[in-house]
C-alpha cells in the first residue's frame, strides 16, 4: 500500500471514530442519564417573601438538601407584589433545576385574580414537589359571645352585616377561604385587610374585628392564654397540633376544605429527569424523623406530593379561587 492510499485510509477511520464518538454524546444529552450528575453546582432556591415568614419551612427543606447533595442550596429572599416578583424571576429564569421557586398556595390565588401578571402559575412552571401543608384556624376575639363554630354561626345569622374580619391582605389565603366560608353558607361579614399577619392580629384582640382566618403560628400563643378562642380548622380532616378542635365540615358544612400549603417549582421546560430527581430528593429528606419532627415545630404538617400530584392540586386550586374571585369581583392590577 503506498503511502497515500495509507492516509486517505487512515483519515477514513478517523473521521468514522469522531462521528460515531459525536453521536454517543448526543444520545447521552437526550438520554436521562444525562442529568444523573445534578446538581453539580449550587442551587438557588427564590422566596417571594421577606425572611421570617414563608421562608422559614423553605429554608429546612434547602438545608436537607444542600446535606444530601454535596451542593448548597441558597435561599435568595426576593420580596414584594405578593410574592409575584420572585415568581416572576424564576418563570423567566433557565430551565436546567438550578433557580427553584418556593410556592404556597397564595400563587394559586395570585394568577386567579390579577390582571396584569407578566407570568402564569400553570403555563410558566414545573411543578417539583410538594413538601408541607396547614390548615388555617378559625379564631374569634374572647369578647364575642361564641364557644363553637355552630353558635358562630348562628350569631353571625342573628347579626348580619355587624362583624368585622381581618386578614394580611386582600388576594391573601385566609381572605379567600374566609369568602368561600360566606359563599357556602349566604352569610354576611365585612373584609378589613391589613399588611399582613401581625396586624391583622393586633386588631383582631382590639376587637376591631371579631373574626379571622390564619396559621395558627400567627394566633398560638393567644389561644393558649385565652385571649382568643380556635372555634374549627378548615381541612378535612382534624389539625393533630389541635386535636380538640373540630373541622369546619365537622361543624356542618360538608364540602368545605381550605388550607395553607408548600412546595417547590422550576421553571416550565426543566428536564424531566432533574424534576424527577428533586422530587425524590425532597421524599428523601420529609422520610427524616427529625425533619418531620422540626416541621411540626414550625407549625405544619410534613405532606409530599410528586409532580403530577402537585401539579393537578394547583389547578383545582386555580379553578376554585377563580371562582370565589369572580363571585366578590375581585381583580388586582
Amino acid at each position: 500500500m503506498n503511502l497515500r492510499a495509507w492516509c486517505h485510509r487512515r483519515s477514513q477511520t478517523l473521521s468514522f471514530f469522531l462521528l460515531t464518538m459525536l453521536a454517543i454524546l448526543a444520545m447521552g444529552a437526550m438520554s436521562p442519564l444525562a442529568h444523573a450528575a445534578y446538581p453539580d453546582k449550587p442551587v438557588r432556591l427564590v422566596v417571594g417573601f421577606p425572611p421570617g415568614g414563608s421562608d422559614i419551612t423553605a429554608r429546612l427543606i434547602a438545608q436537607k438538601l444542600s446535606t444530601l447533595w454535596g451542593q448548597q442550596v441558597v435561599v435568595d429572599n426576593r420580596a414584594g407584589a405578593a410574592g409575584n416578583i420572585g415568581a416572576d424571576l424564576v418563570a423567566k429564569a433557565a430551565p436546567d433545576g438550578y433557580t427553584l421557586l418556593l410556592c404556597v398556595n397564595s400563587y394559586t390565588i395570585n394568577t386567579s385574580v390579577y390582571r396584569n401578571l407578566p407570568w402564569d402559575l400553570l403555563r410558566d412552571f414545573s411543578p417539583v414537589a410538594r413538601y408541607a401543608a396547614s390548615p388555617m384556624v378559625v379564631v374569634v376575639n374572647d369578647k364575642l359571645p361564641v364557644k363553637t363554630f355552630a353558635e358562630l354561626v348562628t350569631y353571625m345569622k342573628a347579626n348580619r352585616g355587624k362583624l368585622n374580619y381581618g386578614s394580611a391582605g386582600t388576594g391573601t389565603a385566609p381572605h379567600l377561604a374566609v369568602e368561600l366560608f360566606t359563599q357556602k353558607t349566604g352569610l354576611d361579614i365585612t373584609h378589613i385587610p391589613y399588611k399582613g399577619s401581625a396586624p391583622s392580629v393586633t386588631a383582631l384582640l382590639a376587637d376591631e374585628v371579631q373574626l379571622a382566618f390564619g396559621a395558627l403560628s400567627a394566633f398560638d400563643a393567644f389561644i393558649k392564654s385565652g385571649r382568643l378562642r380556635a372555634l374549627a380548622v378548615t381541612t378535612a380532616t382534624r389539625y393533630e397540633a389541635l386535636p380538640n378542635v373540630p373541622t369546619i365540615r365537622e361543624s356542618g358544612i360538608s364540602d368545605f376544605d381550605a388550607d395553607i400549603w408548600y412546595g417547590l417549582l422550576a421553571p416550565a421546560k426543566t428536564p424531566a429527569a432533574v424534576v424527577k430527581k428533586i422530587s425524590d430528593d425532597v421524599r428523601t429528606v420529609l422520610a427524616d424523623p427529625a425533619t418531620q419532627a422540626r416541621l411540626r415545630e414550625l407549625g405544619v404538617v410534613p405532606a409530599f406530593l410528586e409532580s403530577q400530584a402537585l401539579a393537578d392540586l394547583m389547578k383545582s386550586d386555580v379553578t376554585r379561587w377563580r371562582e370565589v374571585a369572580a363571585r366578590i369581583n375581585l381583580a388586582l392590577d
